[in-house]
């Protein structure tokens, strides 16, 4: 199993600090038995590829992932840039290729395209990408040109970075299944996400390829099941009435199937959708629906739910700030990593 932590979205005009908070929780996952760290990709972040140069000269050991959104990024930028970083930081880095769904957050920066028109373009992108790692390529597209295209610097063929494609929609099992080294999507009830790994599985294998698989799932963990109900009801409690909307507004303009999933939840079963698997989320935070609350045992317990499931990568977010990283990475992540499985 391999754990990655997602580094913080917080909108702040104090940059300095914001840089290194993302630095010091990339250190402090270092230490905690974190195997990487995700830099995200969003209107409200830092540039990605920048961002994780400074992450990548200031840690030894840890994997960085990054967010690439294709409706901003070429594929020949994405490649190059990834094999410049991981020549710096001795083969850490990889890409996750994001395709968005709010029209509001697309339309920031780009034409706000249709889930069909951006999964293609996420397409040609991904088999660019695959293009280009055996040599000279060109290529025409809908979207993308290319003639003779070599990239520089290469690859190192053995330590090479992954290129995760994310996404919950059959489009996106299938560009990953064709095109991608691994498949991640959101949490979902264990039922669901074993038949989307069957699925992209069967996709890939079709092709006569392989492809791993990962859960994106935010934790709530606490010593015992109720401090850890305390802290996650306290969440929705604190979290203010215009963050609550703004979230709503967001959810409606988005075409994610992942997300769409639980935007309907009610308080009346406490935004329930399966044991320790809480949807409470999806009233505070548009880019995640579902945490695993419990006590530190329910979570392992939970988390191995998913690994039964063909989970092999675990992105861990968790929007609490009380020394979650140490709460995860001492009391979690020892106890799931004594049968390691690793996608590497």
């Amino acid at each position: 199993m391999e754990f990655c932590w997602a580094l913080p979205v917080v909108p702040t005009d104090q940059y300095q600090e914001l840089y290194r908070a993302y630095t010091d929780q990339a250190l402090r996952a270092e230490k905690n038995n974190f195997d990487g760290v995700l830099v995200s990709s969003t209107p409200t972040s830092v540039d990605p590829f920048i961002a994780s140069t400074k992450i990548g000269l200031e840690t030894t050991s840890i994997r960085i992932l990054l967010a690439q959104n294709t409706n901003h990024c070429l594929p020949t930028y994405t490649a190059k840039a990834l094999n410049t970083l991981n020549q710096m930081i001795n083969h850490r880095a990889d890409v996750n290729v994001i395709t968005g769904s709010s029209s509001i957050a697309l339309s920031r920066e780009a034409h706000a395209d249709p889930h069909t028109t951006r999964y293609q373009r996420t397409k040609e992108f991904m088999e660019i990408i695959q293009l280009l790692r055996k040599g000279t390529s060109s290529y025409k597209g809908e979207f993308f040109h290319i003639s003779n295209c070599d990239i520089y610097p290469k690859e190192n063929v053995e330590k090479r970075g992954r290129y995760f494609v994310a996404g919950s929609s059959e489009e996106a099992m299938k560009i990953a299944a064709h095109y991608g080294d691994a498949y991640i999507l959101y949490a979902c009830e264990f039922e669901l996400i074993n038949k989307h790994y069957n699925k992209v599985k069967q996709m890939a294998l079709e092709k006569g390829r392989s492809i791993s698989c990962g859960v994106l799932v935010d934790i709530i963990a606490r010593q015992t099941s109720e401090e850890a109900w305390h802290a996650a009801n306290e969440l929705l409690e604190n979290t203010s009435p215009i963050t609550k909307r703004m979230t709503r507004a967001f959810l409606k303009t988005s075409d994610s199937v992942g997300l769409g999933r639980y935007k309907d939840l009610t308080a009346e079963n406490n935004y329930m959708v399966g044991e320790n698997l809480w949807g409470g989320l999806s009233q505070v935070n548009p880019s995640n629906s579902i945490s695993i609350v419990g006590s530190y045992e329910e979570v392992i317990k939970t988390l191995k739910k998913y690994h039964d499931a063909g989970a092999e990568f675990f992105l861990l977010t968790s929007l609490l700030h009380d020394n979650e990283i140490e709460r995860i990475g001492q009391n979690i992540l020892p106890q799931l990593k004594k049968t390691r499985v690793s996608i590497k």
